[in-house]
């Protein structure tokens, strides 16, 4: 009885799994028994922890690159974009005229008749007439005048009152939302409220000079009139300042350069002061306020004048860059 309760007990130990036998192992005294050392035994534990904090590590890296990424992007590329024009014809006229310029001659304007039935204020006398732009003094007077240019509320090159008559906004730069400023566009010949060419502006029209051959674009609430016939014109800006084309015969035949060096008693015509438009070469006066050029015959002599009508701003000075640049001479 007491073995069958002894194998009993031993089968019992042996099904148990995993556990040490009871015998004591015997180990020869030459036998070398290497133990690992305490300090290796939690191992993987402490290999887990540096995984996961390697990775909180590299993840945290991430997010502080996105955000530096993110933030020199929002400075380097978030900035308004220039304004180019790769398609379009650059400015070849000043867009700013002198500090100080030379205030235009007066004359009578007896005899004006009106395209529009209308008739300039005779106490204003602003007009000139062809006889008087012969002489040396019609063209630069000895008196000189300090002009400040018009308010531009949203520094897009327009000045508020030309806002007003091209249908922009003084508090938009751009107003088409076309990424260019709509001064830009204006001198360019390009319509600064809408798509398109400057003629799409309903605000803006053609004045055709058929005695002379000639043609320029003007606001159409300006009120044109002419002064002792068709060889001398005026835009009347309505509150006193005008623009005035005249025409005069080129009575000595002389080149453009000879004709305008004889008036102004100069030596040279400085590089500045060349302008250029559709048919045409020409010279600009010092102040910037008049420009002189000639047909390919060189039979008249054309010049386009701002006035500013007695008063010392000039609120259409863009205004008037762009009906010279507009200025077509017909062949």
């Amino acid at each position: 009885m007491f073995e069958f309760l002894k194998k009993k007990s031993a089968g019992a130990k042996a099904a148990e799994p995993a556990k040490v036998a009871a015998e004591p192992v015997k180990i020869d005294d030459n036998m070398a028994i290497h133990v690992m050392p305490e300090r290796f035994r939690n191992q993987p534990v402490k290999q887990d922890s540096a995984k996961n904090i390697g990775l909180a590590i590299i993840v945290g890296g991430l997010v502080v690159l996105f955000i530096v990424s993110g933030v020199l992007y929002y400075f380097l590329f978030s900035q308004p974009k220039a304004v180019t024009a790769p398609e379009q014809p650059s400015a070849a006229l000043d867009t700013q005229p002198s500090a100080t310029v030379k205030s235009q001659p007066e004359a009578s304007e007896q005899n004006a008749t009106s395209s529009e039935a209308t008739t300039l204020p005779i106490e204003n006398e602003l007009a000139t007439s062809t006889a008087a732009t012969s002489t040396p003094e019609s063209v630069m007077a000895t008196t000189t005048v300090s002009y400040s240019l018009g308010v531009d509320s949203d520094s897009d090159g327009l000045f508020d009152k030309e806002e007003i008559l091209l249908g922009t906004s003084s508090s938009t730069p751009d107003s088409d939302a076309d990424s260019y400023l709509d001064g830009f566009e204006l001198l360019n010949i390009y319509d600064p409220a809408g798509k398109g060419k400057l003629t799409a502006n309903p605000a803006i029209t053609v004045y055709e000079n058929k005695t002379f051959s000639y043609s320029l674009l003007y606001p159409e609430v300006f009120k044109t009139s002419l002064s002792g016939g068709d060889d001398s014109v005026m835009f009347n800006t309505g509150d006193n300042q005008f623009i005035q084309a005249i025409v005069q015969p080129n009575a000595n035949g002389q080149s453009l350069d000879a004709w305008y060096l004889e008036q102004l008693d100069l030596a040279e015509v400085d590089l500045s002061s060349r302008a250029s438009g559709v048919g045409w070469l020409g010279i600009k006066n010092p102040d910037g306020l008049t420009v002189y050029l000639m047909d390919s015959k060189q039979k008249f002599i054309f010049s386009l004048s701002y006035n500013a009508g007695g008063g010392e701003v000039l609120d259409y000075f863009n205004i008037f860059q762009m009906m010279i640049k507009s200025l077509m001479l017909k062949e």
